[in-house]
């Protein structure tokens, strides 16, 4: 009995472990407006799967990789300015065959 406890603990556990966020959208990114915050940015759609600094210009870009309301791979990006607030937004799909993987 205690390793069927064990089994089913370790089961959970690992569950657990796998637990996926839902997953993002166009409509979840309609939200973002310039001026928001890194902070506003981060709460309405999580942390960013990458980041890159553009030393010259002082800015800085959050991107975010989702699958579009039509099935493209896309990724989402927001520009954050020298001050921190969002100034530009882009979108734009990785990939031409929709859910195919092309």
């Amino acid at each position: 009995m205690h390793r069927i406890a064990l089994l089913a603990l370790l089961a959970c556990a690992l569950l657990a472990g796998c637990a996926i966020d839902p997953p993002r959208s166009d409509e979840q990114f309609s939200h973002v407006q310039r001026g928001m915050t890194r902070e506003d940015v981060q709460r309405l759609i999580g942390p960013p799967d990458e980041t890159m600094s553009f030393p010259l210009s002082h800015t800085q870009a959050w991107d975010y990789r989702y699958q579009d309301s039509w099935g493209y791979m896309a990724v989402y990006s927001v520009t954050f300015g020298p001050e921190g607030q969002a100034v530009s937004t882009l979108s734009r799909r990785i990939n031409i065959g929709g859910d195919h993987g092309r």
